[in-house]
């Protein structure tokens, strides 16, 4: 293990770390991805973190400073090995922690926009961390499309204690063209 490696470092840290990076000056962030899964459904394990951020690559250079302050380096091995992702994906890896890295993903949709609209404050272990919503992380989840995307869109739909606004939820399927996923997910957990 190299020196600067911390094993008591996890992915936790990472999320706390850049959280507290990332307040000054602030920048609109929502947690999304598996993290979030705590909030709304059924945890699921994960190694990375992943911020949905209102900025670009044009304009995060100031935020990249904050960040490598606290630790964080960009990944630059990941960024060339994925040319097609640095207009949307800024992937960067904590010194204490690189198998935990951190993706800042850019706003670059109105449902990105939107959902940064309408984060909420949780408490995350400690750390208060601004979560998407649980509608807009079901319909992150359900355009990503992969199976474990779905597994984890039945946790948040299957909770009972996480109330969901389903006009919201059928109006942005509608314009994404998702209402055969919402509508299969909806049935399945039995809220439609």
């Amino acid at each position: 293990m190299p020196p600067s490696e911390d094993p008591e470092f996890g992915c936790l840290d990472v999320l706390s770390t850049a959280v507290e990076a990332l307040s000054i000056p602030p920048l609109p962030y929502c947690l999304i991805g598996a993290l979030a899964l705590g909030a709304y459904g059924r945890p699921r394990a994960t190694h990375d973190v992943d911020l949905l951020i209102l900025t670009d690559r044009a304009t995060s250079h100031s935020y990249l400073d904050s960040l490598c302050a606290k630790g964080f380096a960009l990944a630059s091995d990941w960024h060339e090995a994925n040319p097609m992702a640095r207009d949307v994906v800024m992937r960067l890896k904590h010194t204490s922690a690189p198998d935990f890295p951190l993706d800042l993903i850019f706003a670059t949709s109105p449902l990105h926009k939107n959902a940064l609209d309408r984060r909420k404050l949780f408490d995350l272990h400690g750390t208060q961390v601004s979560v998407s919503s649980a509608e807009d992380l079901i319909l992150l989840k359900l355009s990503a499309s992969r199976p474990r995307d779905f597994d984890d869109v039945m946790g948040i739909v299957g909770n009972a204690s996480a109330p969901l606004d389903l006009d919201y939820l059928w109006s942005w399927a509608e314009r994404l063209g998702l209402q055969s996923e919402l509508h299969y997910v909806l049935i399945s957990a039995k809220r439609e």
